[in-house]
């Protein structure tokens, strides 16, 4: 492919975007440029012609701009490369004294940049210390701009940075479980590429790809993004003899998992990674996993822990022989403490050379029972700040100087998971699920800089798009640690709703976290998190909503929980109008009240204000499938009874086929009972 058709393939990738970007600081702004020149050096690399033409078509889609990727009469000049000994950009960066962060050199992946007017016209000088860094550069560029229809005005600043952490792993992922439930089309190929590109400006550095290249690693590499990939040591695909089976598991999806004890096993298990690892790409982080799924519970296996790092060790020769510019990973899911104990153990028996150390995910805390059956009982005698971090502390504490942590953050869940929320709102629960979109900035941001200490980095799990603000946290955090949450959230919202809309929005996630714990009947919330993002939307210039399909996420869920919250409320009120009937029947009435309170459950709770709620939320659906292939998955749930009603209604018909009053009076208390049972907030007893 010659770099004409890379370029021309790159920009029907990138028009889907949309980075709508404004300044955090600055002070003598600009007037309004019309016309932009993007400028880089005679001498420019493949990868800085890349990173220009991404920038001018991020721009392009955000606003009518003409734009030039060469010299030329322009309103603003942005000088964009990589570092070099001599050129244009050199020049005038020593004279505006524009220098890459770094003590004793330019930092790996820094840039620094200036933004100035001049007697000359006004400039934007963006320089990266590598490759990555001019990728990085850009993604300051469009996050300093402020935008109209058809022009930028541009804010005095200088910045020089380097990222705080050498890993910051993410995922473009659109979710098959998510996409099937949700009825939601693909994700086009430039879509993917979009939202890979939509993190690596925002600070990543490494992405999940497919284990043998194709034209999506070839992306990733050709911006010099690096890549991850994984496996799972006693996995065997094909048939193998039954009584070679792991202690503890069965057949999982098509997959087989074997006792690496039984020798025959074993050499099958090698040899077939010895064939997988040759034909997979080049990728500068693998992963072992000890579970989830994974492992063998025969007796001849225990402890896990011991027999899987043998066997990593034996895997990792065989992967390093083929792949020597990387780094091999354990991740130390699913073990019990006597396993635990002999990873820790096999460490510091001697230097374990072909080991980095530790991927740290779900199921990786012996504090908390996510995907462990035995808890490390003596780390809650003195527990420091508790399970969050306090394992990391003593792994820190067992681990040899050179191994490291790396994380495996599952930043996408809320409830079944490795952060997850304590005491959920148990009708939300019922009405979504674990891979609900949702935000809780608050909590992952204290997560964050609980874990984040004791890492090299983080490469996090995610199961698709609706932990999208996630995902956007936790780059410019492994970028900066030490930014306020209030201040990333204003950049985002900025940079995805818009300046006029970003103070209800920033507001509005907020609200929507609190919601995942209050009380749904009495959660004056709700509402709130509704009228927030309505307000966001009519503060929204025309320009800016046709492209917007987060705020059409977010549309959807402050519609969807408003209809909850009412059909919960008349659920309620149907279950107390049916009580008071069957309480205050006497003997001989007990047939009348029955009939009474059946025809009061039958009642239908959806109302024509529910209705418009759910004509709006599908209306949205489709509009953000449309855009991104993105929808809520509650939309789809809304028939799911929130309480008991129809074990009620159940319960009551049986009554009216019973034979005598004292058969019927049983059924009609065990009814009373079961509409009881509720607590202030509709939360089960």
């Amino acid at each position: 492919m010659t770099l004409a058709m890379l370029i021309t393939k790159l920009g029907c990738a990138l028009c889907l975007l949309v980075a709508l970007c404004e300044p955090r600081t600055g002070h003598a702004e600009s007037g309004a440029a019309h016309r932009i020149a993007i400028v880089l050096d005679s001498q420019a690399s493949t990868n800085e012609l890349l990173v220009a033409e991404a920038l001018k078509q991020r721009l392009l889609q955000i606003s009518d701009l003409a734009i030039q990727t060469n010299e030329g009469p322009a309103d603003l000049h942005i000088y964009l490369g990589e570092a070099r000994s001599s050129g244009k950009l050199k020049d005038l960066c020593d004279k505006h004294e524009v220098v890459l962060p770094g003590k004793t050199g330019p930092a790996p992946e820094g840039f620094a940049i200036k933004s100035l007017g001049t007697p000359e016209g006004r400039l934007v000088l963006a320089i990266g210390a590598d490759a990555r860094g001019v990728l990085y550069a850009a993604g300051e560029v469009l996050r300093r701009f402020r935008y109209g229809p058809d022009s930028v005005t541009n804010a005095d600043y200088s910045v020089a940075e380097a990222p705080a952490f050498r890993f910051r792993g993410f995922s473009a992922n659109q979710g098959g479980t998510m996409m099937k439930m949700t009825k939601a089309r693909s994700w086009t190929e430039a879509e993917i590429r979009g939202v890979v590109l939509e993190y690596a400006l925002a600070g990543g550095n490494t992405f999940y790809s497919a284990d043998n290249g194709g034209p999506f690693y070839d992306f990733m590499k050709s911006y010099g993004l690096m890549t991850t990939t994984g496996a799972r040591p006693n996995q065997l695909y094909g048939q193998h003899p039954k009584e070679w089976n792991a202690g503890g598991r069965e057949p999982w999806e098509g997959a087989q998992w074997v006792c690496p004890s039984i020798p025959e096993a074993r050499a099958a298990l090698l040899a077939q990674w010895d064939k997988d690892f040759s034909q997979r790409a080049d990728h500068e982080v693998m992963r072992f996993y000890a579970g989830d799924p994974g492992g063998c519970t025969d007796a001849r296996c225990r402890p896990w822990g011991k027999t899987f790092m043998l066997l990593c060790e034996e895997m990792a020769a065989i992967w390093l022989k083929y792949h020597t510019n990387s780094i091999v990973l354990i991740a130390n899911q699913g073990l019990d403490n006597a396993g635990e104990r002999a990873i820790f153990d096999y460490y510091k028996e001697k230097p374990r050379t072909w080991s980095y150390g530790i991927a740290y995910g779900p199921g990786s805390n012996p504090m908390s029972r996510y995907f462990r059956d035995e808890l490390r009982k003596d780390l809650f005698t003195y527990p420091g700040k508790g399970p969050v971090d306090r394992y990391l502390a003593e792994m820190l504490h067992e681990l040899p100087l050179d191994q490291h942590i790396m994380h495996y953050s599952d930043i996408t869940h809320w409830i079944r998971a490795q952060y997850q929320i304590d005491r959920p709102e148990p009708n939300i629960v019922k009405a979504y699920n674990r891979r609900m979109f949702h935000a809780r900035p608050k909590a992952m941001y204290r997560i964050f800089q609980a874990i984040m200490p004791f890492s090299e980095g983080d490469i996090i799990y995610s199961e698709g798009n609706h932990d999208e603000f996630h995902q956007y946290l936790w780059a410019r955090l492994l970028w900066n640690p030490n930014r306020e949450l209030e201040d990333i959230m204003r950049e985002y919202c900025a940079l995805y709703f818009g300046e006029d809309s970003a103070e209800p929005m920033v507001q509005a996630l907020f609200q929507l976290e609190e919601n995942l714990v209050a009380p749904l009947p009495t959660n004056a919330g709700i509402g709130r998190y509704y009228a927030l993002v309505k307000e966001a939307g009519d503060k929204m210039p025309a320009w800016r909503m046709k492209h917007d399909y987060r705020w059409r996420l977010h549309m959807q869920k402050a519609a969807l929980d408003q209809y909850l919250q009412d059909k919960l409320r008349n659920e309620m009120n149907h279950e107390q109008r049916a009580r008071d009937v069957l309480t205050a029947a006497k003997p001989g009435q007990y047939e009348p009240a029955i009939k009474q309170a059946l025809e009061i459950l039958h009642t239908p709770t959806e109302t024509e204000a529910m209705k418009k709620l759910r004509d709006e939320a599908g209306r949205l659906g489709e509009e953000s499938d449309r855009l991104h292939g993105d929808r809520n998955l509650g939309y789809f749930k809304l028939d799911t009874p929130l309480r008991s009603i129809p074990g009620e209604i159940g319960s009551l018909e049986a009554a009216q086929a019973a034979k005598s009053d004292a058969d019927r009076k049983a059924a009609i208390d065990s009814v009373i009972e079961l509409t009881n049972k509720r607590t202030s907030g509709g939360r089960r007893e």
